[in-house]
Parts: structure tokens; C-alpha cells; sequence
């Protein structure tokens, strides 16, 4: 889960005007002569500023109270002042990187921004220590994936004319690459519904002692929910262990109310002979 340590709020409509059309750099400019000093960003109480970043935003401050903002998507920041005359230093950090900007407020609205595309130039590296792999990188990995061959053909499953495999398990530092495939043999579009990832018990004696973890994936390359013949998805986890006893169970549903359900089991033992990426 993202932390984000600002004080977050519900923010307002983005308020179209001239301002919206303002071209990015003409009002941006240097807090004074020396190259230390912060650019400055005008912001007005009557607009939402934006700030778009290269990679996903970890963590944001901002110096005043009388400035509120929200991360309403991964790169993305939105702020805006409660009151005329706010003005203060904000600080982002991304996955690798930092930057502060100074927030003076303007009361011509056609001088705010409505949108600032963050330049590679203002970045300063940052050693982020949550972060090992960026998206970015995930993404890369991923795609490598999708043009090996398979080291997997014994483990799959079928339900309702459905077949789900398990086509590589990969692993890189702290983290695990799993690439799954579906086929539909019916002339039916599968619209999927739901992708749950559960560590459970192999064999269920009794309901009351029936154990069951649900993880969640830190990303998948395929966003797509719907498909007529093939699927492939890839996701990537944290490193999970889990004993002999227990089974990661991929369980992918359908919007109802057809509501077709597959699931694929894999044992630790799969998990064991993940290939590794060579970086």
C-alpha cells in the first residue's frame, strides 16, 4: 500500500478557464538569482494544480496547512490553497527520485497552473527504501517474460470449457514474476471479474480449520478484463513462502451471471524452481 504522508483531503472539481490553456513553462520561473533556490509554481484558491510524475509518487509534504492536496493516480498529485495568500514549499518523492517546488499564490488565475509535467531536469536521486524494483523496471522484466519459453506445460487446470496454465515463474531480488495463460474453448467472451490469490490448506478436513491467505499483487502487466479465445497476464508479488501442506490457488471468476469460475494450484515445489532473471 502506498504510504502517503499528507494531510489528504476531498478535492473540488478542476475548474475549466483560461488558465487550463496556460502553456506548460511560460509562468514558471527561478525564486531569484541563485541556482539553489527553488522554481516557483503559482497556484490560485479558484484551480487544481497538477503535477505529473515519471514514476509512481511514494510520499508528499507540504509545509502549510492553508494548501491541500491528493495522489488521485499513481503519478499524479493534485493540490490546491483554502484560502488567498497560501503559499509554502512542497516536497515529492517518487520511486527514485526527489524534488521541492515553492507554491506562491497568485491571484490572477490566468498566472496559476492547471497542470506541470515534472522535467527530468529538477529531479535529485533518491534512495527510496521501499522500493528495490520500480514499476517501470517490474514492467520491463515482465515483458522478457512474454517472449521466453515456457518451463512449465504439467501445471493447469479446466472448468466449463476453460483451461488455466501456468506458463514461468520467475524471480528477481525480493520479489516473484508468475505468467499464467487462459483458453477459452467455447465461443463465449470471458469477462473476468475477479483475479484472487490465495495461499490454502491442500486438503480441507474440517470447514472450522480450513485456512486461507489472501495476497495481493504489487502489479499485472494485462489490464484487460475481457477476452474471447487467449489470456495471458503476468504478476508480481513480494517473496512468499508457504509449507508442504499449503497451496498458492489462482482462482479467476466471471462477472455474473454466467459467473464461470477456473482455478490453478501450485505447490511450493513449483514455486521452488522459479528460473531467475539475469540483470
Amino acid at each position: 500500500m502506498r504510504k502517503i504522508f499528507i494531510a489528504l483531503c476531498t478535492m473540488v472539481s478542476v475548474i475549466t478557464g483560461n488558465a487550463q490553456n496556460t502553456p506548460i513553462g511560460e509562468n514558471i520561473e527561478l525564486a531569484g538569482e541563485n541556482p539553489e533556490e527553488l522554481k516557483v509554481i503559482y497556484v490560485n484558491k479558484d484551480v487544481s494544480t497538477h503535477f505529473i510524475a515519471m514514476e509512481d509518487i511514494k510520499y508528499v509534504d507540504i509545509s502549510v496547512n492553508d494548501i491541500v492536496g491528493d495522489i488521485p493516480t499513481g503519478n499524479s498529485l493534485r493540490i490546491k490553497p483554502t484560502k488567498e495568500g497560501a503559499s509554502g514549499v512542497i516536497t515529492i518523492v517518487t520511486e527514485r527520485f526527489f524534488v521541492q517546488y515553492m507554491l506562491v499564490y497568485s491571484s490572477d488565475l490566468a498566472k496559476a497552473y492547471t497542470r506541470f509535467n515534472i522535467p527530468y531536469a529538477d529531479l535529485r536521486s533518491y534512495m527510496n527504501p521501499e522500493v528495490n524494483l520500480t514499476k517501470a523496471q517490474m514492467y520491463d522484466y515482465a515483458h522478457r517474460m512474454f517472449i521466453s519459453k515456457n518451463k512449465f506445460y504439467d501445471v493447469s487446470s479446466k472448468s466449463n470449457l476453460m483451461k488455466i496454465v501456468l506458463n514461468n515463474i520467475y524471480t528477481l531480488d525480493k520479489y516473484f514474476f508468475i505468467d499464467i495463460s487462459m483458453i477459452n474453448k467455447t465461443k463465449i467472451r470471458y469477462d473476468i471479474d475477479q483475479i484472487r490469490f490465495k495461499i490454502e490448506d491442500k486438503k480441507q478436513t474440517k470447514a472450522t480449520n480450513f485456512q486461507s491467505i489472501e495476497i495481493l499483487p504489487l502489479m499485472q502487466v494485462n489490464k484487460n478484463l475481457v477476452f474471447k479465445k487467449n489470456y495471458r497476464n503476468i504478476f508480481v508479488f513480494e517473496k512468499f513462502t508457504f509449507p508442504d501442506e499449503k497451496v498458492l490457488t489462482i482462482e479467476i471468476s466471471e462477472k455474473q451471471i454466467s459467473g464461470r469460475t477456473i482455478t490453478l494450484r501450485i505447490d511450493y515445489a513449483d514455486i521452488l524452481h522459479a528460473d531467475a532473471f539475469t540483470e
